[in-house]
């Protein structure tokens, strides 16, 4: 090339060049400036201002958004509240680095707040490169540690020009139920409607957003070892007037809340009180902004992972709830074998079949004998069968109080590992169980015994239910224990440590946080096969589809519940077209899918499911283990009627009808599933049940289905 030197150097100079130029970089965006009445963190993505006048701190990103006026504060045992607004001194300490020595871990920043004779609080912050986000909590001084407090906020916000979301025209706020009991529904609140005076809440986390732009702000707590958090939110004339992020949440009202609690968060107290750190972040798009915090929590407690995969196979109870028998759990896994394996069923060469709740109905015997028979099957293509059993470890059923707990012994009775109100008295029932107290030496005994017992037997597969009677507030036998997360915290490792990876770890109804502590987390409660209803329906499972695919795969694998055939299994499938439509309600959902229709002896239910899973095309995308997002956040307690995710060739698209009496159609903008899609090139649409192309569609696409109907398309675009 004429007139153009180009100078050469070789690649190890080149990378050598780069690291040095991109590591000044981030020194430039990450070292804090002091200018006297303003302290100044930044990132390349957005600043942090911390107020020293006030006390305060504002968030500033680069595409515009701003969260203005944040404080923190804690409510102390003794009644006095301290506010980082009325420090009057506020120093930034030298800078902490990374805080694991790895760049994800961001950069920590300390700001020491005190007065003369008060107790003093810290800031902590944490900015990330390359991330939208911070990270922030709170610690009290020794001093103020020592009195404790219930009530710990690490944001504080106030007035209705502090969050502001470019974009944003009808903004919404997500409540996020704290578990998945008593079909408690996700929630996405137009905060137009949102009365003056009234709370709005949701645990752990909240998103703010516009549906229409997708623009959006998440904010949620990132650790889970110590407090149950809350999101408080109040709004006035279709705007957000305040908004607290706390440590501390719990109802002790005795009505039926989110925690079930009757009694008062734990006291934190000690050296050492620190609150939930919070995750503040700037989104285009409200789903990659939860799907962030996700992957930020699972940074902080990584989940398990299974080696064969998110498991397909047959559980008992809607099929025969307390009516097992063994005749009935091993001719389930006979049709399995002999009918629905050579179709396809099973993944990964495995098929498990698993004993509900009334397991006890099989004697010893019985027990072992079942188990082997099982273990020893083999069906079509080498394909083997994993037995699979159900317990509850943090939950009694009996009132029987003075019977012996199992494994201690005879050292403790039931109503020693009991947890217990902070008068002495027993907690009262939580869907008709006793809730135990993990911290107990006998409880821990009884939890050794049973996982132990699991597994000498050859179970592979262990579904854990009732776990949030382990979360609740209470008096702990182990005074180190003050909060029922702790408590819950310290039962879960145990269970961990006892499986040691030897068992997938179903969770059933569970809190959804602390995570990293089962394989998978139903994402709903009961769910069962019917289209429509609210409870128990496949429109309310995809209701926590819709505002918690992000869970899969940063938390858990997401568990749909069974799916169930025929109605002489609870609530069952009414038709191929209703039992379809719950197929595919699990394959969007990531792909886990337990039958527990009645097929050991229901005709019905063997026809339905002999037609309902004989489709090798859609196991096969259950088999790809992925989780679709809604295509649109704007449903308030209901399910999104269409949910993508990309293929091999474009997108997959699922359209589901809700209404088993009226046909529906179902009219997607091809933009809002991907905007590669909104231009002028045709995009051809293919059933991916039955093949079939359709004509190619611009713009658009609408689904016409009959009542009960859902059906699966790949979107190809240039076709």
């Amino acid at each position: 090339m004429k007139g153009r030197w180009i100078p050469t150097c070789s690649s190890a100079a080149l990378l050598a060049l780069t690291v040095c130029l991109t590591a000044r970089c981030a020194r430039a965006q990450t070292v804090p400036a002091d200018r006297g009445d303003q302290i100044l963190l930044r990132s390349d993505l957005l600043d942090v201002r911390y107020h020293r006048g006030n006390g305060s701190f504002d968030i500033e990103w680069r595409d515009g958004d701003t969260i203005t006026g944040i404080t923190a504060a804690a409510q102390l045992a003794d009644g006095r509240v301290l506010s980082t607004a009325a420090y009057a001194s506020h120093a930034l300490e030298s800078p902490a680095g990374a805080a694991s020595g790895n760049s994800a871990a961001g950069r920590e920043y300390t700001i020491r707040n005190s007065t003369p004779g008060e107790p003093g609080m810290e800031q902590r912050f944490w900015l990330y490169p390359g991330k939208p986000w911070i990270a922030t909590e709170v610690e009290l001084s020794p001093e103020a540690g020592r009195i404790g407090s219930r009530h710990l906020d690490t944001v504080l916000l106030g007035g209705n020009s502090s969050l502001r979301i470019d974009r944003g025209v009808d903004l919404r706020l997500l409540h996020v139920p704290f578990d998945n009991d008593m079909w408690f529904r996700y929630n996405s609140i137009a905060i137009s409607g949102m009365k003056a005076g009234e709370r709005y809440s949701s645990s752990e986390v909240t998103a703010i957003y516009d549906n229409a732009s997708r623009h959006a702000m998440v904010l949620g707590s990132i650790t889970h070892d110590v407090w149950k958090t809350a999101i408080d939110a109040h709004a006035a004339d279709g705007r957000l007037t305040g908004l607290d992020i706390y440590g501390g949440i719990s109802s002790p009202t005795g009505v039926r809340t989110d925690t079930h609690d009757t009694a008062p968060h734990g006291l934190v107290h000690g050296a050492k009180v620190v609150s939930p750190r919070i995750f503040i972040g700037s989104f285009a798009d409200w789903r990659d902004g939860l799907e962030a915090y996700g992957a930020a929590n699972a940074a902080v407690h990584p989940p398990l992972r299974w080696a064969t995969g998110r498991p397909m196979g047959w559980n008992s109870w809607a099929a025969y709830a307390g009516k097992i028998n063994e005749s009935r759990y091993l001719g389930a896994a006979a049709f399995l074998r002999d009918t629905l394996v050579p179709e396809g069923f099973g993944r990964n060469r495995v098929v498990y079949v698993n004993l509900d709740a009334f397991w006890s109905n099989l004697d010893a015997v019985q027990l072992a004998d079942a188990v082997a028979d099982i273990k020893a099957m083999r069906g079509a293509g080498g394909m083997q069968f994993a037995p699979g059993i159900y317990w509850a470890p943090f939950a009694y059923w009996s009132d029987d109080l003075d019977a012996y707990v199992e494994g201690s012994g005879m050292k403790y009775r039931y109503r020693d590992i009991l947890l217990k109100a902070p008068d002495g008295s027993l907690l009262p029932k939580v869907d008709g169980g006793r809730p135990i107290d993990p911290s107990h030496p006998g409880a821990k005994a009884r939890i050794a015994y049973y996982l132990q017992k699991f597994q000498q037997l050859g179970f592979q597969y262990v579904k854990l239910d009732f776990l949030s009677h382990g979360a609740l507030e209470g008096a702990h036998y182990d005074p180190a224990v003050q909060t029922g997360i702790e408590a819950y915290n310290e039962g879960m490792r145990q269970i961990v440590g006892e499986v040691g990876n030897r068992m997938f770890l179903s969770l059933s109804i569970a809190p959804l946080f602390p995570s990293g502590y089962g394989d998978a987390r139903r994402i709903s409660c009961d769910t069962k096969g019917h289209i429509g209803g609210q409870e128990q329906s496949t429109e309310y499972m995809l209701n926590s589809l819709t505002y918690g695919w992000w869970t899969d795969p940063s938390l858990y694998i997401a568990d749909p519940d069974h799916v169930v055939l025929g109605e002489k299994g609870d609530l069952g499938a009414r038709s191929v077209t209703e039992g379809r439509s719950r197929l595919l309600s699990a394959i969007v959902s990531g792909g886990m899918i337990l039958d527990s229709s009645p097929i050991a002896d229901d005709p019905r239910a063997r026809d339905l499911a002999r037609a309902v899973y004989d489709n090798r095309n859609l196991l096969r995308v259950a088999g790809e283990g992925k989780v679709f997002r809604p295509v649109e956040g704007d449903t308030g307690d209901r399910a999104a009627p269409a949910f993508m995710r990309r293929s091999s060739h474009g997108f997959y698209l699922a359209v589901f009808n809700y209404d088993d009496r009226q046909p529906h159609t179902i009219s997607v903008p091809l933009g809002r599933i991907d905007r590669s899609l909104a231009g002028a090139e045709p995009v051809t649409a293919i059933d991916v049940a039955s093949g079939k192309e359709y004509p190619p569609v611009r713009g658009a696409i609408s689904v016409d289905l009959q009542p009960a109907e859902s059906q699966l398309l790949e979107l190809r675009p240039g076709h």
